[in-house]
């Protein structure tokens, strides 16, 4: 063929073949594209990790964090009546509702709250159990918090055997009628004639009834 003049080279539609002939543009182009787009997406996914794992990591230390935290409620003693404490024994019991005395009786109450809290988280008889609501329940009065008082105070009558359920009972009524709810006060003044009609309270009950009746 060369005598003739004429040279026979691979078609240009084809890719190079071992570095012989030219390459269509065209599909080199879109070669470098099918590159470049795999490039980014290799990049975009270790992005992605790695923020994922930004998030995962955040996560936990939030999780941590709100461990910590509920830790932090369950010893306050301001935790609301449900909150799951440690279970003392009953000879710590006795000690804590002690110390809880001495403290109510020296006006400290946030400390005499937190030592009946512990009281009643033991093995200490229902009764006493009862009392250390209804102490807890005075506390939050001196304390000025008459609507947590009144949850506590109301825990009481789940003892029918503390000593002091009529004094609760008492206690819950003229609370509710300070805080103007005058038909609960009286629900719980006839409660208390009705368990305890002989009782020390019962009188009293009778007087705070008839100044209900006088109220506006």
């Amino acid at each position: 063929m060369y005598d003739l003049g004429i040279t026979i080279e691979p078609a240009r539609e084809s890719a190079p073949l071992q570095g012989i002939g030219v390459a269509n543009p065209a599909l080199v182009h879109l070669q470098n594209q099918m590159d470049s787009l795999s490039l980014a997406l290799s990049r975009s996914r270790e992005k992605t990790e790695r923020q994922f794992a930004a998030i995962r990591r955040r996560v936990d230390s939030l999780i941590v964090e709100n461990q910590r935290l509920k830790q932090l409620v369950f010893q306050s003693p301001y935790a609301e009546l449900s909150t799951p404490r440690i279970r003392y024994t009953k000879k710590e019991g006795e000690r804590f509702f002690e110390k809880g005395q001495a403290a109510y009786l020296a006006k400290n109450y946030p400390i005499a709250i937190d030592y009946f809290q512990k009281s009643i988280e033991s093995d200490l008889p229902g009764a006493q159990i009862g009392d250390a609501y209804f102490w807890i329940g005075n506390c939050y009065i001196y304390l000025k918090d008459e609507y947590l008082a009144l949850e506590y105070l109301k825990k009481v009558v789940e003892y029918p055997l503390c000593e002091n359920l009529d004094d609760a009972l008492f206690l819950t009524a003229v609370t509710y009628r300070k805080l103007g709810d005058k038909k609960m006060a009286a629900i719980f003044l006839k409660r208390l004639l009705r368990r305890f009609p002989e009782g020390q309270m019962a009188k009293l009950a009778d007087l705070e009834l008839k100044r209900l009746g006088t109220m506006d």
